[in-house]
């Protein structure tokens, strides 16, 4: 009975995965397919996140990305021939500031459809919104670990 309650608990204390987001039935079929768009680009995307962290000093709850579906390209990118889908990663506010340029929200709108993404993400983790050609998804996603290291307080070999 042990050796069950361990590997019980060993479970409960893996990360969820996003597969295990797809099947929850309270999602409507265009955020499955919206998380389903988004887990295909996942480790570049988390690739990417990590070099911009690293490079740029940006803290991980300040990072944004929006994930742009073939389906909705001619939404964002009129004069150009999508190639598949496209990843744009930056600073929540800039993110932010893109989005309302290239495609502004109705003027009778009751509210700023990209505002979540002004906020800082919970900790450890940054904001995403997926758009395909019916509507958006927006999430907070990760856990990302941020070491940063001094080379001045190293040892020397």
């Amino acid at each position: 009975m042990g050796d069950a309650k361990n590997k019980e608990t060993a479970q409960s204390e893996i990360p969820a995965s996003l597969s295990n987001f797809l099947a929850d039935t309270s999602l409507t079929d265009g955020q499955r397919r919206r998380i389903a768009l988004f887990r295909n680009v996942e480790s570049a995307v988390c690739s990417r996140i990590e070099q911009i962290c690293v490079t740029s000093g940006l803290d991980v709850v300040d990072v944004a990305v929006l994930v742009v579906d073939v389906s909705a390209h001619e939404l964002f990118f009129q004069d150009e021939e999508p190639i598949g889908t496209c990843v744009l990663i930056g600073h929540r506010d800039k993110v932010h500031a893109f989005l309302r340029s290239a495609l502004p929200p109705a003027e009778d709108a009751p509210f700023d459809p990209y505002e979540d993404l002004r906020m800082a993400a919970p900790a450890r983790c940054v904001r995403v919104m997926i758009v395909d050609h019916e509507s958006l998804t927006v999430m907070s996603y990760g856990t990302f670990v941020t070491v940063r290291l001094d080379a001045a307080d190293m040892p020397e070999a």
